[in-house]
């Protein structure tokens, strides 16, 4: 059986489904797009230096959910 492999280019079509995601759920919370897509790119930069990015989407995911959810996040300050 071939071995799966991702290429950069489906990473980065997995971070913009990632991103348009997270954009329309924190929309609903009154949070800007441009500061999710800031959120996006901050935890992205954090995480570059990464050996496997197999799970990078969902890391970000999860950073960003973390920053925008927390109190004191964008979202108290939306």
């Amino acid at each position: 059986m071939p071995k799966a492999t991702t290429t950069a280019r489906d990473d980065r079509a997995l971070l913009v489904e990632t991103e348009e995601r997270l954009v329309a759920r924190w929309a609903a919370e009154g949070v800007a797009p441009d500061a999710v897509r800031g959120a996006v790119a901050a935890a992205v930069d954090r995480l570059a230096g990464a050996r496997v990015h197999s799970f990078l989407p969902i890391l970000v995911e999860r950073r960003v959910r973390q920053e925008l959810g927390r109190p004191g996040g964008l979202a108290a300050g939306a």
